[in-house]
């Protein structure tokens, strides 16, 4: 699990290598009512809060995440979601700021399992996804990430 996450984590900075200040105020349209500043700020705080006080006094709490996986039970048993969150919101963000990120082989074949496995528990809590409806939910014409994305309530 460790290197799963890692690679959601480097895919996250790559994204947030790319921004501009004047990006973080751009709507994400896969995140109605959300900026990219608020995307941010929502996945460092998931980090600070997963990790606690102990672990997250720190410059990077996705790298302090991904050293304590292998020691933590707790965030072991919460890095699948984690590795979602870090990858659908580094789509988001790239979608908001008008740039095509691609996900990996590996990124979409993760997605695709934790999906399949979920089930309907992807929309039942609070928290949860938007399942798309109507038109946005037919995947006829999607490739392989667009069907991947799917699940999670994204589309282009």
């Amino acid at each position: 699990m460790q290197t799963v996450y890692v690679r959601g984590a480097d895919l996250f900075r790559q994204v947030l290598n790319e921004l501009r200040a004047d990006d973080l105020t751009r709507p994400v349209p896969s995140c109605p009512g959300w900026t990219v500043s608020d995307v941010v700020t929502h996945v460092h705080d998931n980090h600070v809060v997963a990790l606690g006080p102990e672990r997250s006094d720190v410059d990077d709490v996705m790298a302090a995440y991904a050293l304590a996986i292998p020691d933590a039970p707790d965030l072991a048993a919460s890095a699948a979601f984690d590795t979602v969150d870090l990858t659908l919101h580094a789509w988001d963000i790239a979608l908001a700021c008008g740039v095509e990120l691609r996900l990996g082989d590996d990124q979409l074949a993760f997605l695709e399992a934790f999906a399949a496995e979920a089930g309907d528990r992807l929309y039942v809590e609070e928290d949860g996804f938007v399942r798309l409806e109507g038109e946005r939910a037919d995947p006829s014409g999607l490739d392989r990430q667009g069907l991947a994305l799917l699940p999670f309530g994204r589309r282009l």
